[in-house]
């Protein structure tokens, strides 16, 4: 499988990195930043950090967009994911380059070379895949598979009462994308807060996972202790892998146990639902589906990936 990843490189965006490179028959040929858990620049360096503690080949990295399409300032999420976006592990010294060539124009060039045999991630904001859509409406019709981690499909956002953080940091790219899906006839997978939500993990079950003494579990002791403390504050009990569970339909797309065909818009306007992924649930002839919403996957076997995520760098 070919990739393509989008991230703004958080702490779960790390585990679902690290879980991408450990997958043998995966060949990740590009990965791009855009701003949104961190700054830009922040964001790229933290995939320098995650390809140098696995020792990953040399991919290449590509930087996004800076800031959201139409406000000057992003939103971010340190509260969350620590001034460095990996709870204290993140590194500053990384050798390895990043590309010249913008982000967006990067993924289009990658998507018309390799049309019907790409997949796409996203993990962060939709700035980048809005920008390249701008530049060629038919872009997403390019990728073999779309996967997403985006939206509050049931109304319960993360960041205001109705938006989800990927979709509310930049709603107009989000609007620009999935009206692209309606018009080309593009579905995508979409990993939604609420999915996450319905897949959590026990402290104790996240602990046995990341035991041991490698670079990358000792990264992720460390980033686990970070988030601990931010759950704590947020009264939250469980662990909570939205990025990770994108990943883990992506590198096995058949623990996937329930989804459903549905049509997403993007709310851009009122300040109270400003982002809300708006789902059509009318099966209007009108409104046909451009989102397969990703409701239930094989729990085991996602637990199995994020160990595979963590200790297929032992050695290293």
């Amino acid at each position: 499988m070919k990739l393509i990843v989008d991230t703004d490189a958080g702490i779960d965006d790390a585990i679902a990195l690290l879980m991408l490179l450990a997958q043998p028959d995966l060949q990740l040929l590009a990965i791009s930043s855009v701003a949104g858990n961190v700054s830009l620049l922040q964001a790229t360096q933290n995939i320098k950090t995650i390809l140098d503690i696995t020792n990953a080949p040399a991919t290449p990295i590509y930087q996004g967009c800076a800031r959201p399409l139409l406000r000057y300032a992003a939103l971010d999420a340190m509260d969350i994911h620590g001034d460095d976006g990996l709870g204290g592990a993140g590194r500053t010294d990384s050798p390895r380059p990043v590309e010249a060539e913008p982000a967006s124009l990067a993924l289009l060039r990658l998507a018309r070379q390799y049309t019907g045999r790409l997949t796409l991630l996203t993990l962060g904001p939709l700035t980048n895949i809005a920008v390249a859509i701008r530049l060629d409406p038919t872009f997403l019709t390019h990728f073999d598979r779309i996967v997403m981690m985006a939206g509050a499909v049931d109304v319960r956002g993360n960041t205001s009462a109705a938006a989800e953080f990927n979709i509310v940091v930049d709603p107009e790219a989000a609007h620009i994308v999935f009206d692209a899906c309606h018009r080309t006839g593009v579905m995508v997978q979409l990993i939604s807060w609420e999915a996450t939500l319905a897949h959590p993990l026990t402290p104790e079950t996240w602990a046995e996972i990341i035991e041991g003494d490698s670079p990358v579990a000792r990264m992720a002791q460390t980033m686990t202790v970070f988030l601990n403390e931010r759950r704590a504050e947020y009264n939250e009990p469980h662990i909570l892998w939205p990025d990770p569970l994108a990943a883990a339909i992506v590198c096995r797309p058949e623990i996937i146990l329930s989804q459903e065909a549905r049509s997403i818009k993007v709310e851009t306007g009122h300040t109270l639902t400003r982002g809300q992924t708006l789902v059509d649930y009318r099966r209007r002839p009108d409104k046909p589906p451009n989102t397969q919403i990703i409701r239930e996957v094989d729990g085991q076997q996602f637990r199995d990936l994020l160990k595979m995520a963590v200790h297929n760098f032992d050695g290293f």
